[in-house]
């Protein structure tokens, strides 16, 4: 369940929202190549994500 708590951090960092508090209490008992290991890999899932909206939007619109 520790990953979906990184999963979590992620997702709130990317949206600007989570207590201070909350990411130093992560820092501090985590570990930080995991942090960004799940950063980048969400970070690509969401490039893909609006690729794929867009390549659909395109062939509905052409």
């Amino acid at each position: 369940m520790k990953l979906l708590r990184y999963v979590q951090a992620v997702l709130w960092s990317f949206i600007g929202l989570g207590r201070r508090s909350d990411m130093a209490e992560l820092h501090r008992t985590g570990h930080p190549l995991v942090l960004v290991i799940v950063a980048v890999a969400l970070a690509a899932l969401l490039v893909g994500l609006l690729v794929g909206v867009a390549v659909v939007a395109v062939r509905t619109l052409g």
